[in-house]
Formats: C-alpha cells, sequence, structure tokens
C-alpha cells in the first residue's frame, strides 16, 4: 500500500526541476484504542468498540490500534501553460485493503475566475470533503463521524468552479454533475448489512456557494442523485433501491476571530419516493486558542426519521474533547476523547468511550 506512494513521491521528486510540476503531500500517524462500552457485536466486530473512519471502516476497539486513523498521501498538479492543467492525489489508508484515487481531473482556466474540470473528484457535499483525508487542515484528529460517514466520496464527472473577491469578500461558486459506483462498498457491506453490497449513485447534480472573509465564512449546498443498491452475491443478490431520489441540503459556518474558533454543519438527506426517508446531521464545536495550543469541544448528532419502519432508525450523538497543539508551521499533535451514545432503534455499536493521539504533517 505504501509502496504505491513512495513511487509516485520518487516520480514527482525527479521532476522537481520542472517549474510546471507542483507536489504536495500529507500523512497522519495516529494511535487509539476504545476504552470502555457495550460488550454486543455488529456482523464482524465485537464490541466495546468505536467507528472513527466510516468510509474506510477505520474501527478502534479494545486494544491500541495505529489503522483507523493511520493515513498518507501525495497531490501532484502538472501545467500545461497557463491555461490547462491535470491534478492527481493518491492516498493509502492503513484501515484499507489499497490505495485509492481521490483525484485524477483535468483543468481548463477559462478566465481570471471561472475553471471548467473534469475527471474524478471528491464529492464536495460537505465542508471538509476537499480536504477530509488531510489531518492538518482541521481542529479534530479526524472530522465528527456522525456526519462525515456517507458511503459516497468522490464521483466521475465534471464541474464549474467560479472564484472572485469583492473588497475583502472571497467568493466561491461550484456546481457538478456525474456519478460513481463503488462495488463492494465496504462501509454499506461491513457495517450495516454483513454483506456484499454494490452502490450506484447516477444523475448527480449539485451546487455550492461559499463566502468567505478574514473572520469567517459561510458555505450553502444542494445536490440531488439518485440511488441504485445491490446487496448479496450471486443467486442471492438482491435490489434493495432502484433508482430511489435523493436530496442533499447543507449549511456551515465556521469563525475564526482573534483566538476564537467555532466551526458548525448543518445536513439533511431526504429520499421522498416512499417509505420516506430522513436524516438530519449536524455538528456544533468551539474553541479559544492559547498561542499555538487550541482547546476545543464539539458535539455531533445523527438522527434518522425512516418512515415506513420506526425500528430501522439509526440516531447516534457524539461528545469529542479536542486538544491540538502545532508543533510547528508544518505539523501538529492532536489528542482527542470521544464519547458516542447509540440511541439507534436496533442492535447498533452501542455506547462507547475512545482515546486517540494523532500527529499530523503536511509537505
Amino acid at each position: 500500500m505504501l509502496a504505491s506512494l513512495l513511487l509516485l513521491a520518487g516520480l514527482a521528486s525527479a521532476a522537481r526541476a520542472d517549474d510546471a510540476l507542483h507536489l504536495s503531500g500529507f500523512a497522519t500517524l495516529g494511535l487509539g484504542k476504545a476504552i470502555s462500552g457495550a460488550h454486543q457485536s455488529n456482523f464482524e466486530f465485537d464490541c466495546p468498540c468505536y467507528i472513527a473512519n466510516y468510509p474506510d471502516v477505520g474501527i478502534y476497539r479494545n486494544s491500541w490500534s495505529l489503522k483507523p486513523d493511520s493515513r498518507a498521501g501525495v497531490q501532484a498538479t502538472y501545467k500545461f501553460g497557463s491555461q490547462f492543467s491535470v491534478t492527481g492525489q493518491l492516498t493509502a489508508n492503513a484501515s484499507a485493503d489499497k490505495p485509492a484515487v481521490d483525484w485524477l481531473y483535468g483543468s481548463w482556466n477559462l478566465s481570471d475566475s471561472l475553471t471548467l474540470q473534469a475527471g474524478r473528484k471528491r464529492l464536495p457535499l460537505f465542508g471538509y470533503s476537499d480536504f477530509f483525508q488531510v489531518g492538518y487542515a482541521y481542529p479534530w484528529v479526524r472530522p465528527p463521524g456522525d456526519l462525515y460517514g456517507w458511503q459516497i466520496v468522490a464521483y466521475n464527472g465534471a464541474n464549474l468552479l467560479y472564484r472572485k473577491n469583492f473588497n475583502g469578500l472571497a467568493v466561491t461558486a461550484n456546481v457538478w454533475a456525474g456519478r460513481e459506483t463503488d462495488k463492494d462498498n465496504q462501509m454499506l457491506g461491513r457495517v450495516y448489512y454483513g454483506d456484499r453490497v454494490d452502490e450506484t449513485w447516477k444523475s448527480i447534480l449539485g451546487g455550492y456557494v461559499e463566502l468567505g472573509t478574514d473572520w469567517g465564512t459561510a458555505r450553502f449546498v444542494m445536490m440531488t442523485n439518485k440511488v441504485d443498491r445491490w446487496v448479496g452475491t450471486g443467486a442471492g443478490r438482491t435490489v434493495n433501491k432502484d433508482g430511489v431520489k435523493q436530496q442533499f441540503y447543507g449549511l456551515t459556518f465556521n469563525v475564526d476571530h482573534k483566538d476564537i474558533v467555532v466551526r458548525t454543519e448543518f445536513n439533511r438527506f431526504v429520499r421522498p419516493d416512499a417509505p420516506k426517508d430522513i436524516y438530519n446531521v449536524y455538528f456544533v464545536g468551539a474553541g479559544y486558542r492559547f498561542g499555538d495550543w487550541l482547546p476545543m469541544l464539539t458535539y455531533s448528532r445523527f438522527t434518522e426519521d425512516y418512515k415506513d419502519d420506526p425500528t430501522a432508525n439509526e440516531k447516534h450523538h457524539t461528545w469529542a474533547a479536542t486538544l491540538r497543539w502545532d508543533v510547528r508551521e508544518d505539523m501538529a499533535l492532536k489528542l482527542e476523547y470521544d464519547v458516542f451514545k447509540d440511541r439507534s432503534a436496533f442492535p447498533f455499536v452501542g455506547n462507547s468511550k475512545a482515546i486517540t493521539l494523532s500527529l499530523d504533517y503536511v509537505f
């Protein structure tokens, strides 16, 4: 897994003399464990357990582990003159079986503020979607799992990106379209079904607008798509969803004023087709900087309202206490204590408490 990253880094380093190539990268070394929790089973997992990384099924149990939060990535952008470029990013997660191509797209600068892009990109549903893997970019060990736990995280298609600064107000707008098929989706298969799951999000159409100043940002996002889902293998393979419509709405508000730090995000998934299924998720966090230190307290919540079968509703919330120390400009050390309360109507993973220490680095 890491051999692929080393190879990419070596090739890019050899080409550093070429001014057209820009190389960057990131790494997180995370160590943690579930220190207490409910004694129960969830398919292949014996709990007490704490799900730190839903998409890659990074789960802490009652022994120390480096796998759930440790990862590394390399991104390279090659420019063909002033108008065209190609960007690729390869990421290796210790909890995943193989490296993943998060980004592989071409860009065409139509003007100073407008860019057309096509290829594979992260799906920009959430405020931290674009840099979810880059631990240095946010105050926690990882973004709150109650929100950042969706099965599709990328798409293949095209987008139109607009950036403009109006007297100190930075405006970013993006519209995108495409689809994504994930065969043998790990999160759905291992956490929710206990069987192979093939998932397709098709007819994806979305957009967001973000406004930024020197003291904070606000972001609004909308997306619609259709979902196909197949569960099982061979003769036992069944259709779970066939073109089910899905709508997503999201609001993000962040404040960085002097030493005050506030992070919030509110999202709503709606599947309006009968039976109606609604997901409401949010987090609110606040902290105060003391020089290079940032203590922070965050509350996040996930609530499902499945009209047809209330016994299938998933509900949980988490309190996270985090302490970040910026060791230097490119490195941060974090300590996080999570208290997870499972209020699901079915046997999920149960209550748990977890502690994690991480070292984040960017280059």
